[in-house]
């Protein structure tokens, strides 16, 4: 009997180059928190490690809120981080 794979939604968003699909919209459940709150986290992570998260030490870190969660709302660590510079920046 043949196996059948079926693609995760969240993975197909993260990475539209390989499977060349359109990215999906962001879902309710990810903007149950708030973005500020996110954008802190970043803050505390790149504060206290002294350098930006990446999904994979993010993780490691177990911080909250979760990876998938920041990755959902932004796009990617590399635009949650600047946002959360950005707007540091402008206070």
């Amino acid at each position: 009997m043949a196996r059948i794979h079926l693609v995760d939604p969240d993975i197909h968003n993260s990475n539209p180059g390989v499977f060349r699909g359109p990215r999906l919209r962001v879902q309710p459940r990810d903007l149950k928190v708030p973005e500020e709150q996110a954008l802190e986290a970043v803050r505390r992570f790149t504060a206290h490690y002294g350098q930006a998260p990446t999904a994979r030490s993010w993780q490691a870190a177990q911080m909250t809120p979760s990876e998938h969660t920041v990755r959902r709302r932004f796009g990617s660590f590399k635009v949650a981080v600047a946002t959360a510079q950005l707007r540091l920046d402008s206070k």
